[in-house]
């Protein structure tokens, strides 16, 4: 059987000089370079359907949900890449609840955590990546995280499954697999 899986990449930046962050979908290939704007988190929204962009925006506050509008459903896949943040700035408020409740888990707590306990004097900044089926589900989604090392952040990777429900084909994001 032949695997017709779309490949979904994140790459996020920790590099507070240049930034930037990538996402590829399949061979369509996003990149966000923000040097006006400054260090920012990026928000991409696909249709499961049809894989389509129908969300892309920067966003710098760290405490307000992105307005997705009529995307917040289940018909719908977030994206969530992270521009040189400092850990000053980590999701607080309603944006960490939003992604809380659209696919973060365990990787957003690590970030949470990490400056909570030693502030952004000690470890800089952050890099974070996800994704997840939206509509507020609560369901687990894909994510990564890097607090230390190198400027280039986590770089998550899931492939998008073509599944037919009552006709219609729509992608759900699974854990990369060795097909």
């Amino acid at each position: 059987m032949a695997d017709n899986s779309v490949p979904l990449s994140v790459v996020s930046s920790r590099d507070t000089q240049f930034l930037w962050a990538s996402i590829a979908i399949g061979k369509n290939v996003l990149v966000q370079q923000s040097p006006s704007s400054g260090r920012a988190y990026w928000f991409v929204v696909i249709e499961r359907g049809s894989l389509n962009v129908v969300y892309n925006q920067l966003q710098k506050a760290p405490n307000v949900a992105p307005n997705l509008g009529p995307y917040n459903s289940s018909d719908y896949i977030l994206i969530v890449a992270t521009l040189g943040l400092g850990l000053d700035v980590t999701p607080t408020g309603d944006l960490f609840n939003f992604l809380d409740l659209n696919g973060a888990g365990r990787e957003l707590r690590r970030v949470e955590q990490i400056a909570q306990q030693f502030g952004c004097g000690t470890m800089g900044t952050f890099g974070y990546a996800l994704v997840g089926v939206l509509g507020n589900q609560n369901l687990p989604g894909f994510e990564a995280s890097n607090i230390a090392a190198t400027n280039v952040g986590p770089v998550l990777t899931v492939q998008l499954l073509p599944v037919v429900i009552q006709g219609k084909t729509v992608y759900t994001p699974v854990q990369l697999s060795d097909a």
